[in-house]
Parts: structure tokens; sequence; C-alpha cells
């Protein structure tokens, strides 16, 4: 057996995998096509990127209390938390039809993701000790990335087949099986480390988290934008089956998670995420130039391995440079950051599409990417990881 797979005997581990896995189906199932469901409702990309965006705004605002209370209390308690809010948002998608009730639908699904989020990899970060903590990681952000290319390359199909009702209730059942596992299976780790725990202000300076905030930031930023017009600025152009990119995406970003341990084994923790994002911002170049079928595949698929390798990346520099008894107000800084990205880039790109057109909006991601890696390499870039 590898030795990467020998985690999967943990339980505590068999309990994450399984409810993580479902989560993230569960959630995403029907994301690549909400941005399509709501101009069929006729709302302008300004009220789109509204919508969308505070979900984010939302998860940010409470991510920093939930990542103290993680480091004190465990992490089961949060991701059980965040399964509930998962499962009335989703819910409730069945009934709204007025701009209102999907933003609050939204902001309520933003509370229930910085309470899951946070818990569920501080969860997978705490098992074992040493190599089995590593590799726990790295399972866990390889099952993250599996759940997020497999509903990303269904989610088009599915729903021109069944329709978006049948979508909600598929991962309403996904959602409850997630918290079954978790409810039922899973036992309350409470941090094991001793000491005194650093204070939030003190946590976010270090310049370690400085890096990884501006490189996730980017990442969160891009992916929103992304997989928000996506979708609508290739109905622009007549290209109906915008899954072009959403499944090419989906390959890599699975693909990914097999050789990133190589690249970082390579270049190193800083010189993957470096790299990573390259791969990100030349994808986001491509579109910018012109969207065909044929960029649609390339830019997906850059997109897929530079996401894919960035974001566990991040988390296991995260791990390496900060305490245990800090790690969950690290961890939440570090999905704290991609919250702000993709509020920001949802509501301010929606009325940037609306009134200056997707170019500009291709555009804009491209520079924003573009400065997170000058960011990074100036703070940690030349250091070894």
């Amino acid at each position: 057996m590898l030795p990467s797979l020998a985690v999967f005997h943990d339980k505590q581990f068999q309990c994450i995998a399984l409810s993580h896995s479902s989560t993230i189906l569960g959630t995403n199932l029907f994301m690549p096509i909400l941005s399509v469901f709501l101009q069929y409702k006729g709302f302008s990309e300004t009220q789109i990127g509204l919508i969308i965006g505070v979900t984010a705004a939302s998860a940010l605002f409470i991510r920093p209390w939930v990542g103290l209370s993680v480091d004190t209390k465990g992490s089961r308690w949060a991701i059980l938390i965040g399964q509930v809010l998962f499962f009335l948002s989703t819910t409730g998608y069945l009934l709204a039809s007025q701009f209102m009730s999907f933003f609050i639908l939204r902001l309520l699904f933003g509370i229930g993701l910085a309470f899951y989020g946070t818990g569920a990899v501080t969860f997978a970060s705490s098992i074992g000790q040493k190599e089995i903590k590593t590799n726990a990681i790295a399972m866990y952000t390889l099952i993250t990335m599996l759940g997020l290319g497999i509903s990303m390359g269904v989610s088009q199909i599915a729903f021109d087949a069944f329709g978006f009702d049948a979508l909600i209730i598929v991962s309403l059942v996904l959602i409850i099986l997630a918290f079954g596992v978790m409810k039922l299976t899973a036992k309350t780790t409470l941090p094991r480390a001793r000491g005194k725990r650093a204070p939030f202000l003190a946590v976010l300076k270090s310049p370690v988290i400085t890096a990884t905030t501006i490189s996730q930031f980017a990442a969160g930023f891009s992916f929103s934008a992304l997989f928000t017009f996506i979708p609508l600025a290739s109905l622009a152009e007549n290209i109906h089956f915008y899954s072009l990119y959403f499944i090419s995406f989906a390959v890599l970003v699975i693909g990914s998670r097999f050789f990133v341990q190589q690249l970082n084994d390579t270049l190193g923790l800083q010189g993957t995420i470096i790299y990573s994002s390259l791969a990100m911002l030349i994808s986001t170049m491509l579109l910018f130039i012109g969207i065909t079928p044929l960029v649609l595949i390339i830019a997906g698929g850059l997109f897929g391995i530079g996401f894919g390798a960035v974001f566990p990346t991040l988390v296991l520099l995260i791990v390496k440079k900060t305490p245990e008894n800090s790690r969950g107000t690290a961890l939440s800084i570090l999905t704290a950051s991609s919250d702000i990205g993709n509020a920001l880039s949802a509501a301010i790109l929606g009325v940037v599409a609306e009134h200056l057109g997707y170019g500009v909006l291709f555009g804009a991601i491209a520079i924003t990417i573009l400065l997170s890696i000058y960011g990074f390499y100036a703070i940690c870039g030349r250091k070894a990881a």
C-alpha cells in the first residue's frame, strides 16, 4: 500500500473522508449552473454577482471567531453546524423566486461555509503526527478536489437532463449523509498542543500568513469570478456547452493532486505556489484574448492544474510553519482571505461584466493574480520551504 493511503486506516480520517466528500459534492453540484439559472430568472449580471458574492461576505465576518473556538473546543461541532446551515440554505432554493430570497439563502450558506470550512480542514490537520498528519492533509485535499471536480464536471449535463430542482434534491441527500457520518461516527478531538495560544492579531501579522493570504485571496477572487461568469460569457459567444471549461477543470484539478507532492519536493512549497499561480494567470489571459471551445478546454485545464496545486500547498505551508494551538486561527485566516476574494470578485465584477463587458472582467482577474504572485514572492518566495 502507498504510504499516503495508510491514513485511511485511521477511523477519524475515515469519518472526515466520507463526510467531506459527500459535503463537497452536495454543496457544489449546482454551483456551475447557478448563474445561468439566475439569469433565466431574469436577474442582471450585477444582481447575480451580489447574490453569489454575499456568500463569502457573510462567511468572512465570523471565520475569526470560529477559528479561535476551534482552537479551544475542537472542530467537530463546527462541522455539524455548517452542515445544518448547508441543508437549510439549499432547501430554500426549492421555494425562492425573488432577488432578496436568493440573497438571504446565499448569506445563510456563507455562514455555514465559515463553520464547515474552518472545522473540516482543522479536523483533518489534527489527525496523527508528522508523516501521518501530512498524509491526512494530502488526502483531505485530494478528496476536496475530487468532489469539486466531479460536481463541476456533471453539473450542466445533469441540469440540462433533469432540471434545477433535481440537482437540489440530490444535493440535500448528500448533505444529510455527510451530517449523519460526522454525527454518528466521528469523535470530538481537542487540540493536543499545550501552551498559550497566540493572539489573533499576532497570527495575522506572521509573514507566512500574510503571504499565503495574498495568494489564497487571488485564488478565491479568480475562482468565484470565473465560475460565475464563464457560463454567461460563453453563452454571449453562442457557445452553449460551456461545461467544456468545467470538465477540463475537473479532470486537471483531480489530476493535479497526484503530482503536487512531486512539485513540492522539486520546487519547494513556495515555488509550487508561485508556478501554480502562473498557470492560473495564463489560463485567464487566454480567456481575455477570446473565448472559443478550444480556449475553454485549455483555460479550464490550466486553471484546474493551478487551483488544484495551490490550495493544498498553502495548507501544508501553514501547518508546517504554525504551532498546533494556533492552527485553527491560521487556517481560518487563510479561508477568510478566499472569502474576501470571492465576495469582492462576484460583486464588483458583476458590475464590470454588465457595463464594460467580459473582456475587461477577465483582464481584471489576470491583473489580480499577477499582483498576488509579486506579493507572495516579495514576502517569502525566496525562502526555502
